[in-house]
């Protein structure tokens, strides 16, 4: 476990130190978010997803991303070299 220390400074900011962010993969711009437990400050880095991509990362879409994954593992994946030859492939799929 790192330690280390940091300064409050005018207008209660405070500098990440270099080896923190460094550790961290901390860049300017990335949101931090924080939780106060038992007289400590908890910081988490966070990555928000843009409002288009948020369908993706849904619990269901992930769900179903995973199951197929899985079924990739089990069963392997075709190859189709043309429309037709893929068509078939999942029609024969699903009898």
């Amino acid at each position: 476990m790192a330690v280390g220390r940091m300064e409050v400074r005018k207008r209660n900011q405070v500098t990440l130190p270099k080896e923190l962010t460094k550790a961290l993969a901390i860049n300017e711009g990335d949101i931090l978010e924080y939780t106060i437990e038992d007289g400590k400050i908890i910081i988490i880095p966070k990555t928000l997803v843009p409002k288009e991509q948020a369908w993706y990362w849904s619990k269901e879409w992930q769900a179903a991303e995973k199951e197929v994954s899985q079924e990739i593992v089990k069963k392997g994946h075709g190859k189709a070299y043309s429309a037709e030859e893929l068509l078939g492939e999942i029609k024969n799929a699903s009898n």
